[in-house]
């Protein structure tokens, strides 16, 4: 099958935004990221980078928080309201790497208490490089006290990641779902797609990862002026320890930059 263009940033919604929430419903701990979060925000506004459909945003919306959330996906955003009756969440179609440009567009002109980017939404941007732009344009959105927390996993070893795969897929499907996957090591970049078999349709899911560790993360945001305060394994606060499998990292601007 051809390789769809990694460097879509739209292209991870238009591929899930569909099955997401069935997908994925019992995936994640929402409550406990949800009050993490909105302590974090200390009751100032919030921008959540790749907003998707909403998970986040809406039951953070509801306890009073200002939320605005960009995604680059128009079927995400067009899922988000759906769900977002009361359309509580402020929806902003435009790439994260460059989310000033993209609020601008909206008329939105302001200075953040938290930028958060959930679920590993980060490392689906292709290289290091776009990684550290979009570390640079959320700082230059939050306010001085304000924070860019990040939620991604911890990759295994480089050299243990197949060049090719084939697995069936843990999700939440009357579908048979397997996922396909190849790596290259020149670019740290796993391409993927969620193969989902009926008896009917073939659907080819397709998506990229960044292989990239907290310690990578923590230089680009050195680089954007960020540094690190404190980094857990989970949204209730674990400790992180050398068998976290996730981090959750939170970042300050870098009052000396």
């Amino acid at each position: 099958m051809a390789a769809a263009d990694s460097s879509d940033p739209s292209r991870y919604g238009r591929s899930f935004a569909d099955v997401y929430d069935d997908w994925y419903s019992d995936f994640f701990d929402t409550s406990a990221a949800v009050e993490a979060l909105a302590l974090l925000a200390n009751g100032g506004p919030v921008l959540e980078l790749g907003v998707g459909t909403g998970r986040l945003a809406i039951p953070l919306a509801r306890r009073g928080l200002r939320i605005i959330g960009i995604d680059a996906s128009p079927e995400m955003l067009d899922q988000l309201a759906f769900v977002d009756r009361e359309q509580k969440v402020i929806r902003v179609l435009g790439d994260m790497t460059d989310a000033p440009a993209a609020l601008a567009l909206s008329g939105i002109n302001e200075q953040f208490s938290a930028v958060f980017c959930a679920f590993n939404t980060l490392l689906n941007l292709v290289s290091l490089s776009d990684v550290t732009h979009c570390f640079e344009s959320s700082r230059s959105l939050l306010a001085a006290d304000g924070t860019l927390v990040i939620e991604a996993f911890v990759p295994v070893a480089a050299d243990s990641i197949p060049p090719n795969s084939l697995s069936p897929a843990n999700v939440n499907s009357d579908a048979a779902v397997f996922i396909e996957t190849t790596y290259n090591s020149e670019t740290s970049v796993l391409t993927g797609r969620h193969i989902e078999v009926r008896p009917s349709a073939l659907t080819i899911r397709p998506w990229s990862v960044l292989i990239c560790g907290p310690l990578a993360l923590d230089d680009a945001a050195a680089t954007a002026g960020l540094v690190l305060q404190e980094r857990w394994s989970d949204w209730r606060r674990s400790p992180f320890t050398d068998d976290s499998t996730t981090h959750i990292s939170i970042y300050a601007p870098n009052t000396t930059f």
